[in-house]
C-alpha cells in the first residue's frame, strides 16, 4: 500500500512516500536505520555527526582533474568499476546545483559507482545502479557498501531538499543493507554570497584505487557533450550506465529523444532567458550553463531523428582509451 503525504520543510512543501510502502530500511548509519526522515534537519537532529564531516569536506581545496584516467559522469548518468581497471582511476561529475551526486563503494572490493541525480528516474537509476553493482561484487566475501550524498543548497524552490529526501527513501527501498558516510546536501553544503545562496561544491571525484573522494573540477568531460545533454531536454528520464568496465569501454547509446520543439527560438533568445527557464538555480550555474544548453538545443535541431543520424542500425557509440589517453570512437561503433 502506497500512501502520499505533504511535507512543509523550510517553508516549502513536496510530496514524499509514506512509511506504509517500505518493507524494510536498510539504509544505516552507525548500525542505526535510518527510517523514515522527512528534512536535512530531521536527519541531522539523529546524526549531528553529519554537520562535522560536510564541514571538513566543505573545507578541502577543490582538485582539477584532466583526461588521464578520468573517466566524468554527466547529469542522469552513473558508471561503476574497480580498482584493477587499468583505464579509469577517477570517477567524478560536477555541475550539481540543485542535483545530487552519490558515490556508493564496495569497502571489500573497492568496486565504485557514481552518479548524478537530478530528480528524474531516481527509483530506476537506483534500482539499476545497484544491479550493476551486485554483479561487480559478486565474489566479494567481505566488506560492505557504503554512500556518500554530495549535492544540493538552499535554494528558493526546495528542489535540492527534495531530492535529497527522494534519494535517502529510495536507498531505503532496496534490500542491500548502505552504509551512509557522508551526507553533505542542501543546507550543508551551501554559502551565501551578496544575499544569494550557493552551493558550496558543485562537483566532486573518487579515487577508485584509494577510495578517497575530493571536491573536484574537470577540464575533459569526455565525448559527445551535446548529446549526453540534449536528451535531457526531452523527456528522457532514464539514469544511463555509460561504462562497461569489463570491456573497458565507454557506451553512449543508443536511446531515442522527443523532438524539442521551438528549439530554434531558444536558440534566439538571449542568456538571461535560456538561465532563467531552462534552469532550476539561475542565479548560481557554472559559468558554461548557457554555452552548453545551445550546444544540447543546436544538437536536437540538427539531429531530430537520433536513429536514423546518431544511431544508426540501433548501434550505440563505443569509446576506448587511445594509448594518448583519449576516448577514441572504436572503428567497429
Amino acid at each position: 500500500m502506497t500512501g502520499v503525504l505533504r511535507k512543509v520543510v523550510t517553508g516549502c512543501v513536496f510530496e514524499v512516500f509514506s512509511p506504509l510502502y517500505l518493507q524494510k530500511m536498510p539504509l544505516v548509519v552507525d548500525d542505526t536505520p535510518v527510517g523514515q526522515v522527512d528534512s536535512v534537519k530531521s536527519l541531522l537532529t539523529r546524526f549531528p555527526h553529519f554537520k562535522e564531516s560536510a564541514a571538513n569536506l566543505c573545507s578541502q581545496a577543490v582538485r582539477t582533474l584532466g583526461t588521464d584516467g578520468v573517466l566524468y559522469v554527466n547529469q542522469r548518468e552513473y558508471a561503476a568499476t574497480g580498482p584493477s581497471d587499468d583505464v579509469v582511476q577517477f570517477l567524478g561529475s560536477e555541475d550539481a546545483t540543485t542535483c545530487h551526486i552519490a558515490v556508493l563503494r564496495h569497502t571489500g572490493c573497492g568496486v565504485t559507482c557514481v552518479a548524478h541525480f537530478d530528480g528524474a528516474g531516481t527509483r530506476e537509476g537506483i534500482r539499476d545502479m545497484m544491479g550493476n553493482l551486485g554483479q561487480l561484487t559478486q565474489n566479494c566475501t567481505e566488506g560492505r557498501l557504503e554512500l556518500h550524498l554530495v549535492g544540493g543548497f538552499c535554494d528558493d524552490r526546495c528542489m535540492s531538499e527534495q531530492l535529497t529526501m527522494e534519494l535517502i527513501e529510495e536507498f531505503n527501498r532496496v534490500k542491500d543493507n548502505i552504509y551512509l558516510q557522508t551526507a553533505c546536501v542542501s543546507e550543508l553544503n551551501d554559502v551565501v554570497k551578496d544575499q544569494v545562496h550557493w552551493p558550496v561544491i558543485y562537483g566532486v571525484a573518487v579515487d577508485v584505487r584509494s577510495g578517497e573522494m575530493f571536491p573536484a573540477k574537470f577540464t575533459d568531460k569526455g565525448p559527445d557533450q551535446a548529446l549526453r545533454h540534449a536528451r535531457n531536454y526531452t523527456g528522457k528520464h532514464e539514469m544511463l550506465n555509460i561504462y562497461d568496465s569489463t570491456k573497458r569501454e565507454l557506451n553512449i547509446g543508443p536511446f531515442h529523444y522527443d523532438r524539442f520543439h521551438d528549439a530554434d527560438r531558444w536558440l534566439e533568445q538571449p542568456d538571461r532567458i535560456i538561465l532563467k527557464y531552462l534552469s532550476t538555480s539561475p542565479l548560481v550555474e557554472p559559468p558554461d550553463f548557457v554555452e552548453n544548453t545551445r550546444a544540447a538545443l543546436k544538437f536536437l535541431l540538427e539531429h531530430p531523428h537520433p536513429g536514423e543520424t546518431v544511431f544508426p542500425r540501433g548501434r550505440g557509440k563505443v569509446y576506448r582509451r587511445n594509448t594518448a589517453g583519449q576516448w577514441e570512437l572504436a572503428q567497429d561503433s
